[in-house]
């Protein structure tokens, strides 16, 4: 390189240099505070506060769901010192036996969720590119108030049930800090606080102890089943059992692998909400729904067939081309009306139903709206299905055939009811002919200052039951659980009920099932029978005899619902 190239080079360099140099200085001068306020907004953090949950309350004040606070530690730290480690071995020694599980889902999980002393939260928090944060976690009482309540999951998102349906109640409204943070990860400063604002309490109007009372009396059976009650007068629900039912609690603190194979796993279907989700034959609980129709179609309720135990279906020849049975093989004899509700005789049915014919029964279905939800403020409610022949050529490609309006008028063949599709039917009959929609919402409130927001009954359905056609039905209803006498004569809920100190006025129903299974029973009614307060459907799925499983069932819950009444009644402050 010659002397003259060599100054050049020289002279480019020191020229960048220079050049350098003097924009540094440049920025440092002139932009100091515009790159100073950027350094501070990059080591700033906006941090979302959770708000609290709202609690959810029985009708009497028994806490259902509420919050426990747990912490969260979060590691920012790829990696711990071994005086780290064995400060964090030391803490998690006071809370398992296993400190090393702990430390593994902090370092690869980078997240933790745990129970801590002060002690604890002072020494973890002294760990560089570690913080500790307050959380709340949902706990409920117990499995029985699963179908209605639902859950949130470890997250606290909600999934199911009221907590899913009023979260823009109880959710709160999310708050905010503004923090200042240092290089190794640690809040420094709070810039700025914005409160949460808590949840709204939810009092249902569930009574609790009558829930965990009907709960325990189905378990004794050990078959699925639901029972619901309500007050027909303004639709609140007082209980709604679902026969069994999961823990909630194990969605709330976060379930693991073996738990969901568990319940997942259960030939019982804990998961599924029998009271709402699921369909059944009736059977003959769907009797009293036929007689109203006959009534008003113009049958005389004095009318009378010969109930011999069979019935022959015949062609327009008059050629049998099927025959159907009474459940009790030697009959029941002449049956008018009012008897063959208290019997529950099938042959008068088989011969209302073809006198009416499918058309007519699914018209007055359709004015009943029986193929509607109810809807109950819960999700997962399903559809009834009363067919016709429009449904089963939708649903098969075939026309209908005579023999199929025979079994739909005893509640049996393509016929699928939710138990509170029954329970509702029952509710319009009790209130000769009012349905008020079904709820389990009571109030909220959001403080004790606030004054709270309750819900108005809604009247869904009217019909105006001709007063001679009400007599008639519920004189039957009455003879079920009132009149003595034999299989062929008396009330088939009569040895249940006896010397039950209410008035009830029911019906049993026994549905058969395909495959050599045991069938549903049933029972539907309501008390006391002249002047309505509860009315309640029983139902347990292939339980056998309608009178011996469901009948017993609604008879103790009927008593509980009573001796609540009176507990209430005694615990009301007397007026001065």
């Amino acid at each position: 390189m010659n002397e003259s190239r060599f100054k050049l080079f020289i002279t480019i360099i020191f020229l960048s240099f220079f050049i350098l140099i003097s924009r540094a200085m440049y920025i440092q001068i002139f932009h100091n505070s515009k790159y100073k306020k950027e350094v501070e907004e990059l080591s700033t953090k906006i941090i979302t506060l959770n708000p609290i949950r709202g609690n959810i309350y029985d009708k009497n004040g028994i806490l259902l769901a509420w919050n426990e606070k747990i912490y969260v530690i979060e590691n920012f730290n790829e990696s711990f010192s071994e005086k780290d480690l064995q400060l964090l071995k030391n803490v998690f020694s006071t809370i398992t036996d296993s400190p090393e599980t702990y430390i593994d889902k902090l370092i690869f999980q980078k997240k933790l969720n745990i129970k801590l002393t002060p002690a604890n939260i002072k020494q973890i928090s002294n760990i560089k590119g570690i913080r500790v944060s307050e959380k709340y976690i949902r706990k409920y009482k117990d499995n029985t108030i699963y179908p209605i309540i639902g859950y949130v999951n470890s997250e606290g998102v909600p999934l199911y049930g009221v907590e899913k349906l009023y979260n823009n109640i109880l959710e709160g409204k999310p708050g905010y800090q503004i923090v200042k943070i240092t290089p190794g990860g640690r809040i420094d400063k709070i810039l700025e606080t914005v409160d949460p604002i808590k949840g709204k309490d939810l009092y249902l109007t569930i009574d609790y102890n009558l829930q965990k009372y009907i709960y325990d009396e189905m378990e004794k059976y050990k078959k699925p089943g639901a029972v619901i009650m309500s007050n027909p007068n303004d639709g609140s629900i007082l209980a709604l059992v679902s026969y069994p039912s999961v823990e909630p609690n194990l969605f709330s603190s976060g379930l693991s692998i073996q738990d969901w194979k568990k319940i997942i796993y259960d030939t019982k279907q804990p998961l599924i909400n029998r009271a709402i989700s699921s369909v059944y034959a009736p059977g003959s609980v769907i009797k009293p729904f036929f007689a109203l129709i006959g009534l008003e179609e113009g049958i005389s309720p004095e009318a009378t067939i010969v109930c011999d135990g069979k019935f022959e279906l015949k062609n327009s020849q008059g050629n049998v081309i099927a025959e159907y049975y009474d459940w009790n093989i030697f009959g029941h004899g002449v049956t008018d009306l009012v008897k063959s509700l208290r019997v529950s005789c099938n042959l008068y049915y088989y011969n209302l139903g073809l006198n009416l014919g499918i058309d007519t029964m699914s018209s007055y279905a359709k004015l009943f709206r029986l193929n509607d939800k109810t809807g109950i403020d819960l999700t997962g409610e399903i559809n009834s299905v009363f067919p016709d022949r429009i449904w089963k050529k939708e649903t098969f490609g075939k026309d209908w055939f005579i023999g199929e309006t025979v079994l739909t008028s005893i509640g049996q063949g393509y016929m699928q009811f939710t138990p509170i599709g029954i329970l509702r039917l029952y509710n319009i009959l009790s209130t000769k002919g009012k349905y008020y929609k079904f709820h389990v919402l009571n109030k909220y409130v959001k403080n004790i200052y606030e004054k709270p927001v309750v819900y108005e009954k809604k009247l869904n359905f009217t019909y105006n039951i001709n007063p001679v056609y009400y007599f008639n039905i519920l004189k039957g209803l009455i003879e079920v659980t009132t009149f003595p006498g034999n299989s062929s004569n008396g009330g088939t809920a009569y040895h249940v009920f006896k010397d039950f100190k209410g008035l009830v006025a029911g019906k049993t129903g026994t549905a058969e099932v395909t495959g050599g299974k045991s069938p549903h029973s049933w029972f539907a009614g309501f008390m006391p029978a002249n002047n309505p307060e509860v009315s309640i459907v029983a139902f347990v799925e292939n339980g056998g005899y309608g009178s011996e499983v469901a009948a017993p069932i609604a008879r103790k819950a009927l008593e509980r619902y009573l001796f609540e009444k009176d507990l209430g009644e005694k615990n009301k402050p007397s007026k001065k």
